[in-house]
């Protein structure tokens, strides 16, 4: 009940942020122009609102349905007054550009917090590396990875047909590219990677990483009162061997733990160069309380490369790692279209951002789904569809192109249309995401 507690919060917080921001972008440009902005709320507020209060002439509030946000600026609707009788702070008496700009405000804001997000952590924290010519043992692979293709000990030479110099960047590049060559045991292999392979990776039920760098097997933490707790194993504790079979990675123990379910094993381990043997009991799961060190906890073993920026120099860094987010998320959307790759299995509303935040509140995790959230919020709203800011930029580009405006009455019929469709996909899309609760 916590955890969902926690995780709600994070998820409101993260939304408004990124709405005021959103509708910040059209109040600052407003203001700007001297065009008058009549309202500014935080969520919706239909027959009622949580609180709102009036400074010079905005009304400022918070709305009780939180399904986004909204500025009201004078004049937006056209053609109804006559030229003479406009003011000169309306939205209407300026410029298509200066209109286009407010517009646009909120698309702006948007890319700019992202950007801004990425260059604050990439200044706090830097970025760490793992050279790929460092992933020595080659890649551990979960049952995704095998449906692919991938078995573990792969070294992964080329995606498509060229050398990616960082591990950290090879999952994308698989997910994007076509072909994977890799050293299978001293044999070259070439893996195609079509839409039924990939859909695979979009079909599955929570994301996890279907490769990492296979890693000798070290304790990393004892569970309290566990059976491994009970019989004294320790933490940095390395397992070379289940009865009498040797074990050399990760994936050896998991598979040979499963092998000996409720059964009793004799499990030999290093500790500081001493060989010390135990005997313990394997439960139904296969599991005896033991979490094992992953390759970030083993930098003996690995070379890690860490950069760190001055936060002047995080900005080029946090303007790319928005531009990949970007990236990685129309490469999405296109594939949504794939019916083959499964991709709109991912599609999700609140719920789905929800289960995305840690169940334990992580800032460092909160602001990175906040900068994504922000410029895909961004990249959405760049869609022509009336009612979205989209929809009024091409309306703004047609005149700008005519030279005529468009009246309004078809901008309101539009508007109208556009924004009875993007409920019915809302409508649809939480419909679907509680369906898939019940599928899973």
């Amino acid at each position: 009940m916590t955890s969902i507690l926690v995780k709600s919060i994070q998820l409101l917080l993260c939304i408004s942020i990124l709405i005021v921001i959103h509708e910040l972008g059209h109040f600052t440009l407003a203001q700007i122009f001297k065009v008058r902005v009549e309202k500014f709320f935080l969520f919706f507020d239909p027959w009622f609102s949580l609180f709102k209060k009036k400074i010079g002439h905005t009304i400022y509030g918070i709305g009780w349905l939180p399904l986004g946000g909204y500025v009201k600026i004078s004049g937006m609707m056209t053609d109804k007054k006559s030229v003479s009788s406009k003011k000169n702070w309306e939205f209407s008496s300026k410029s298509a550009i200066k209109r286009l700009l407010i517009i646009s405000g909120g698309i702006i804001f948007n890319i700019l917090l992202s950007i801004f997000i990425f260059t604050c952590l990439l200044f706090k924290y830097g970025e760490t590396y793992l050279p790929t010519k460092n992933v020595k043992y080659g890649i551990e692979v979960d049952s995704l990875g095998e449906k692919i293709g991938f078995k573990n000990g792969d070294k992964i030479l080329f995606v498509n047909g060229k050398y990616i110099p960082y591990f950290n960047d090879i999952p994308k590049a698989i997910l994007l590219g076509n072909s994977v060559t890799v050293d299978r045991m001293g044999k070259v292999i070439k893996l195609s990677l079509n839409n039924n392979k990939k859909r695979f990776l979009f079909d599955r039920k929570k994301i996890s990483f279907f490769i990492k760098p296979r890693v000798p097997p070290i304790i990393n933490h004892v569970i309290k009162n566990s059976d491994a707790d009970k019989y004294g194993l320790k933490n940095n504790d390395e397992i070379l061997a289940i009865n009498s079979e040797f074990i050399l990675f990760s994936d050896q123990l998991k598979d040979l733990l499963s092998k000996y379910k409720n059964e009793n094993i004799v499990i030999s381990i290093n500790r500081n160069g001493k060989l010390i043997q135990k005997e313990i009991f394997i439960d139904s799961k296969g599991i005896f309380g033991i979490y094992l060190k992953n390759f970030m906890d083993l930098d003996q073993i690995f070379s890690f490369e860490k950069m760190n920026y001055s936060f002047f120099e995080s900005i080029p860094h946090g303007v790319m790692k928005s531009l990949d987010v970007l990236k990685n998320q129309i490469f999405f959307f296109k594939n949504v279209f794939h019916i083959e790759t499964k991709a709109y299995k991912q599609i999700g509303s609140f719920f789905s951002i929800a289960k995305e935040f840690p169940s334990k509140w992580n800032w460092d995790i909160f602001w990175t789904l906040t900068g994504t959230l922000s410029i895909w919020l961004a990249f959405l709203n760049l869609f022509p569809i009336p009612s979205l800011d989209g929809g009024y930029i091409l309306f703004i580009l047609i005149e700008m192109i005519t030279k005529k405006k468009v009246h309004e009455d078809i901008l309101e019929r539009c508007t109208i249309f556009g924004f009875v469709i993007i409920s019915l996909i809302m409508i649809f899309i939480i419909i679907w995401d509680i369906f898939k609760v019940f599928i899973s």
